[in-house]
């Protein structure tokens, strides 16, 4: 876990959050051939519901913070709710990354 705790989470930039109707969207664009069938019964997008805490980490993925710094962010804005935040961050990351949602890179030196 350490090892991930100082990777920095990057956005896939053709990902898009939005608030629609008070709630927080991923909007992940279809753009595979194979999605043809897809998209004519949701539209363009594939949409991946998130609640407040989760919407704060995307933005927070940046591709500047440590997993580590968001942590405590999260910590500072949110207290008891994110807890225990490491283990919570990195399983909602990890589950992004399988997505292709993030990718991860570590500062060099």
């Amino acid at each position: 876990m350490e090892e991930l705790l100082d990777a920095i989470p990057r956005r896939n930039e053709k990902v898009q959050l939005k608030k629609i109707n008070g709630k927080y969207y991923l909007l992940i664009p279809m753009e595979s051939p194979l999605d043809f069938l897809a998209r004519l019964i949701h539209g363009k997008y594939r949409r991946i519901e998130l609640d407040e805490i989760g919407a704060e980490v995307w933005m927070l993925c940046d591709g500047k913070r440590k997993v580590r710094e968001i942590g405590e962010i999260l910590e500072r804005k949110f207290g008891e709710r994110v807890k225990p935040t490491n283990e919570r961050l990195v399983t909602f990351l990890l589950s992004l990354y399988r997505r292709g949602l993030i990718s991860f890179w570590r500062e060099e030196g």
